[in-house]
């Protein structure tokens, strides 16, 4: 059978085709991944926000797979309502499925936590309305944000010819050397990790040449989901050639992430 070793329920938002390839790439022999989607508009704090009703549908869906931890992987979504939004989210989630939840920015608090962070920098592909949100989020969570930059490719979906005749997220879309060049463009003095936030760019490939280039440990959305997920899980295997956070799987510490 598939997920002999644990089965992932992921929880993504419908517009998101970055995260089940990232998660499939690097889950451990024995881990399976099962999604279902929840709906959401565009990527500004109004689309992210109200998706309560989404989660719980997507959540009792998942319930019946018999995983041993959840993910719900929308950065936006979970800091778009405000600071406990993340932690709402996760224990609903954990009270329908009835095992560890974990939300994408618990999952980078939990992090930063693990590596001794005290001072972020953040590289994101969001609008200035998503970008205001995240840094009130993350200074209201206890770091001091040093810088957070990038560009805007939020905002309602279009089609993008080549790559899609109908209308598609942007963000989705890029290579991972657009997550390479937003992390060159944020200030990084004084920063303990650099972040690259938003579950739907491809980042994983170029962590590891982030750290070695511009000397700095530094997390993805991404990164931060899969490593948080499978420790949930039970699963702490080292995952190499992806940066320090996998590599090393410093403890959970279950600080923002529900005990079941």
């Amino acid at each position: 059978m598939y997920g002999w070793r644990a089965r992932i329920g992921l929880l993504i938002a419908n517009s998101n085709t970055t995260m089940e390839p990232e998660f499939y790439r690097l889950a451990p022999d024995g881990v399976s991944i099962h999604t279902e989607r929840v709906r959401v508009s565009a990527i500004t704090v109004k689309g992210l926000s109200d998706t309560a009703a989404e989660v719980d549908r997507a959540a009792e869906l998942l319930s019946h797979i018999n995983a041993r931890a959840f993910a719900y992987a929308c950065t936006g979504a979970n800091i778009a309502e405000g600071v406990d939004s993340d932690r709402k989210q996760a224990t609903r989630v954990s009270e329908i499925t009835g095992r560890p939840a974990v939300t994408a920015s618990a999952a980078i608090y939990e992090a930063f936590s693990a590596l001794g962070a005290a001072r972020i920098a953040i590289a994101t592909p969001y609008p200035k309305d998503l970008n205001d949100s995240s840094r009130t989020y993350w200074e209201a969570s206890g770091f001091e944000v040093t810088d957070i930059a990038g560009v805007n490719l939020g905002g309602e979906r279009s089609a993008l010819e080549p790559f899609s005749s109908i209308p598609v997220s942007q963000v989705g879309l890029q290579h991972p050397a657009t997550a390479y060049n937003l992390a060159r463009m944020v200030q990084r003095e004084g920063a303990d990790v650099l972040l690259i936030s938003g579950a739907n760019l491809r980042s994983i490939e170029v962590i590891e040449a982030i750290e070695e280039d511009l000397g700095i440990t530094c997390i993805s959305s991404s990164t931060a989901i899969i490593w948080a997920t499978l420790q949930a899980a039970g699963v702490r295997a080292p995952i190499h050639g992806f940066g320090r956070l996998l590599r090393e799987q410093p403890d959970l510490g279950w600080k923002r992430v529900p005990r079941v």
